[in-house]
């Protein structure tokens, strides 16, 4: 069954609170800035925004979440100039009624007669702008409802704000993308992680994951599906392979000069490198289809242990386009309960070039016993066409100095080797924080987001403007 949904937006100004490093440079140069008041905010993308003819940067928009007073976590959207200062901040969250006994009327889980509304959690995803139009976003929206023995139960929502960060109304009536249950009466859900836009009146591209099966064998799916603006769906195609743990998930999507459409994400798929005998677990995933979503070419790649000991099981957080091909960067999970980022590049067709893992080894005494875990989150191209990796050291300890977890940042080349010297952790002495992502500027100006945890609840959004080398000074 399918549910027909009814949409409440709820728009909400936000008053940010900004706050200045008072040591830090000229704003024109590099500066630290938080954002939010006293309550969790969470960046999870942030992206320039162009003038008309796409030459000249104008302000920066933030994508992510806040927590509300009233508990449950809203889309949050924050404009800056590009020295950081506030332009316009929006949130809004989503509302509906559910119909899970298939009656056609709506749910009463309170039991006073009257149909309840659940408020979802919403989870971001990407944010994308339109010039002329405003913003196109995607994301997740985990629904709750303990009454009912709903959990987490996650529908992909993307809709569209203006110029001014109004949601419009006219355009993707429904945010959300409903899901049924499958024969077994089970909950399955499907995750947005991706949206662009496709040439004038061709409409936008949607990418994520779809669960397919029951009972133990429930697994996800490479989900894509391209929307006309005016139309409604034009395609929707579903990828993966079948089977318990079998899953696969996009995450990011790129169209080519020719029409075809590239996806990177990751999937059970053995490697094409052959690591480990076979036996080497989750990979990343590189999809290219024509323009009409059917598939022409795949691959599947991971990163090898040498002696053949460990398992890799990487998992892509973000992909960038290069004039060589594709930088992705994201988590490797071993099979000795360890972490580390790792950072991959693949041609223009999906031909694997390199790849290494980072264990941080500008930091820490004793680097071979003790390596430094990290967390994989973000990737820009600097300038000189290095490669930034933004993320998290967990647990960051350098000799004598122990911190929370930190934000990390550090270049490699695009032989995906670590360049020396260029390595830096960021963030409060205690505390869980994060570099989520990065944007680089025409004039080789880094600017990367953040989410800085203070204690007691409470979570800040940053901006870190910093210069071409990477440094505030």
């Amino acid at each position: 069954m399918r549910f027909l949904l009814y949409i409440l937006i709820i728009t909400m100004m936000m008053v940010s609170c900004q706050i200045k490093d008072d040591n830090a440079p000229s704003p024109d140069e590099a500066f630290i800035k938080y954002y939010g008041e006293l309550t969790s905010y969470e960046a999870s993308d942030i992206e320039i925004v162009y003038n008309a003819t796409g030459e000249v940067p104008e302000s920066l928009i933030v994508f992510g979440t806040v927590t509300t007073e009233r508990g449950d976590d809203d889309y949050f959207i924050l404009q800056t100039d590009l020295v950081g200062n506030v332009l316009a901040s929006t949130s809004f969250g989503l509302s509906d009624t559910l119909d899970l006994d298939d009656d056609g009327l709506a749910d009463d889980w309170t039991g006073d007669g009257v149909a309840d509304r659940f408020r979802a959690d919403e989870i971001a995803g990407q944010i994308q702008h339109i010039p002329g139009l405003g913003y196109a976003i995607i994301g997740s929206s985990a629904i709750n409802i303990s009454a009912l023995g709903v959990s987490d139960w996650k529908w992909l929502s993307y809709g569209f704000v203006d110029e001014a960060l109004q949601p419009i109304t006219t355009l993707g009536d429904t945010l959300l993308f409903d899901l049924a249950q499958n024969n077994a009466g089970e909950l399955l859900d499907i995750v947005g992680n991706d949206i662009i836009t496709l040439p004038v009146g061709e409409g936008v591209l949607l990418v994520g994951g779809e669960e397919f099966g029951a009972g133990g064998s429930i697994h996800f799916d490479n989900f894509y599906t391209k929307i006309s603006l005016s139309d409604g769906v034009v395609f929707n195609q579903i990828q993966g392979i079948s089977g318990a743990g079998e899953d696969d998930l996009l995450v990011r999507a790129f169209e080519k000069s020719n029409g075809n459409l590239v996806m990177i994400g990751n999937s059970n798929t053995p490697s094409l490198l052959g690591e480990n005998g076979g036996n080497n677990g989750t990979n990343v995933f590189y999809l290219e289809t024509d323009p009409n979503g059917t598939p022409v070419n795949s691959a599947a790649y991971g990163l090898a242990d040498p002696a053949n000991s460990i398992v890799f099981n990487e998992e892509v957080n973000d992909v960038i386009k290069t004039t060589s091909g594709f930088s992705i960067v994201g988590t490797s999970s071993t099979s000795q309960n360890q972490q580390f980022a790792f950072i991959m590049n693949l041609s223009n067709g999906g031909t694997y070039l390199n790849s290494n893992s980072h264990d941080s080894s500008a930091f820490t005494v004793d680097i071979e016993s003790a390596p430094l875990e990290t967390i994989g989150e973000g990737v820009t191209q600097a300038i000189d066409n290095d490669l930034i990796l933004l993320g998290q050291y967990l647990s960051f300890v350098d000799n004598n100095l122990s911190r929370g977890n930190e934000g990390l940042f550090t270049k490699f080349d695009q032989a995906s080797n670590p360049v020396e010297g260029e390595e830096s952790f960021f963030g409060l002495s205690d505390g869980d924080d994060t570099i989520i992502d990065a944007v680089t500027l025409p004039d080789g100006k880094i600017v990367a987001v953040a989410n800085v945890d203070f204690g007691g609840g409470v979570k800040l959004i940053s901006i870190i403007k910093l210069n071409a080398d990477g440094s505030l000074d």
